[in-house]
């Protein structure tokens, strides 16, 4: 599978070539084996695939529309087959233009099951589960029905309220570790080329800060690399060609611009957090760091904390400096930040960011500032986690903590999950909660590893179903 901030493949991941076969028959007409069928396919999305780089740029510049308008003019509008490979390629990026190729293709193909299977992904992301189930339906009967889909159509049920399906579908899944949760990311996640393309594009058109901020806290999420010098570089064009207040973060990330230029030009796939990736830029972005006054060797952080955030993650993925170390130089001034009479919420949350990658003990006091002065539900559920460890005992105000947090974030999944483990809710209140935490780890899924899975497993998502049905049968 590509990364995530990359452009998928026209051939979606589970278009595998048993799928292929099972779907031959629905259109023998057009191909006389499965793999001529394949051949068709990658044929279609041959001009696709060379458009791919130049939209992949389009995409980092924050102009969606130029990206969709270089596909749409190789894509071939009364081939079913094409339109079909464009809206998979685009399912992740461009979900809506994605869904009405879907359906152009559907109608082409003379309503083939395969072209349907791609649409009963779209209704069920789109919640129209009346419409996904009977996709689902027709697309069992074909044969194409394997995997983890079932999982998606006991998504669709639970919502629809009707148990005895949704169960039902899960019993038939057989899916192995991180299929599903790979498809639920892909469904719902929100991939960071896609973020930065439209944080990118509302900033150019509107210069508001808070876009700014956004386009900058997600460039991390790229990691060092090709990918993140080109949209920072394209942050940084874009922040010195908007009237903006943000002055001081426009300067900065012109000051930094010979570092952001060395970056974009590594190659496309090289790895920035490899020995090789980081002598070939780490040294540029440590003068640039050191000649703008930033971060290191006694210079303050920005006051701009998303500005900071990409500092402060370069410095200790290009071992810059050691995240111990930043911790120790920036803690109390970010701190101070974030009691002041102005508050500081981005300040906090970098600063909880920093001491939980080194294990400081001040995140227990920095997430009841969170919690307390800014009622935010990610610093309610951090300090909650704390109490609730494995090897913790709960005290009485522990628990009452926790029924305080559950009633004012009710729709926050970690909160609710400590809730039901630890909690006293009612027979009613529990089953309830159960079936409320699956349908919000069906679309933001908590993934953890172990020692036997290489791939995250939605454990919380199995956990939920599985005490659901429970709850059901006493």
């Amino acid at each position: 599978m590509l990364p995530t901030h990359r452009i998928k493949d026209a051939t979606r991941t589970f278009v595998t070539g048993a799928l292929l076969g099972c779907a031959f028959a629905s259109f023998a007409a057009t191909a006389a084996s499965a793999d001529e069928l394949q051949a068709e396919l990658t044929q279609a999305g041959k001009a696709l695939n060379d458009v791919q780089p130049a939209a992949t740029a389009d995409y980092l510049q924050g102009n969606p529309d130029r990206a969709l308008e270089r596909f749409l003019a190789v894509a071939d509008q009364n081939d079913w087959k094409s339109l079909f490979m464009l809206g998979n390629m685009l399912f992740t990026q461009q979900p809506e233009e994605s869904f009405r190729l879907h359906q152009r293709a559907y109608e082409l193909s003379g309503d083939s099951d395969f072209a349907l299977l791609e649409l009963a992904y779209d209704y069920t992301r789109r919640d129209e589960c009346p419409k996904a189930l009977a996709a689902w339906e027709r697309v069992d009967k074909a044969g194409l029905f394997g995997s983890y889909m079932p999982l998606l159509a006991a998504y669709c049920h639970l919502k629809l309220g009707d148990d005895a399906q949704a169960f039902a579908m899960v019993d038939r899944s057989k899916a192995r570790y991180g299929q599903l949760e790979q498809t639920l990311e892909g469904m719902w996640g929100e991939p960071v080329l896609r973020v930065h393309a439209q944080t990118l594009a509302r900033f150019k058109a509107g210069g508001s800060p808070a876009d700014l901020d956004a386009a900058l806290e997600n460039s991390v999420r790229f990691g060092s690399g090709s990918d993140r010098g080109r949209a920072l570089l394209a942050i940084a064009s874009a922040a010195g060609g908007t009237k903006t207040p943000q002055h001081d973060v426009a300067t900065g990330l012109e000051c930094l611009r010979p570092a952001l230029e060395k970056e974009a030009k590594l190659p496309p796939d090289a790895g920035a957090r490899s020995d090789a990736g980081k002598k070939a830029i780490g040294d540029v972005w440590r003068e640039r760091m050191d000649a703008c006054g930033f971060v290191l060797d006694g210079h303050a952080l920005p006051a701009n904390a998303a500005f900071a955030r990409v500092l402060v993650v370069t410095a200790i993925e290009l071992d810059i400096a050691s995240a111990q170390a930043l911790v120790t130089a920036h803690s109390k001034a970010l701190d101070e930040r974030a009691r002041s009479k102005a508050g500081d919420i981005a300040a906090l949350r970098l600063l909880a960011a920093m001491q939980a990658r080194v294990g400081d003990p001040a995140l227990r006091q920095t997430d009841e500032l969170g919690w307390s002065r800014y009622a935010d539900a990610e610093f309610a559920a951090s300090a909650l986690s704390s109490m609730f460890r494995p090897d913790a005992t709960p005290t009485p105000a522990d628990l009452a903590r926790l029924s305080e947090a559950h009633r004012q974030f009710p729709d926050d999944a970690r909160i609710l999950h400590l809730w039901l483990r630890h909690g006293s809710p009612s027979k009613d209140e529990a089953r309830a909660g159960w079936r409320k935490l699956a349908l919000l780890e069906f679309r933001k899924p908590s993934l953890q590893r172990d020692d036997m899975h290489f791939q995250p497993t939605a454990y919380t998502l199995y956990q939920a179903l599985n005490e659901y049905r429970k709850a059901g049968e006493s």
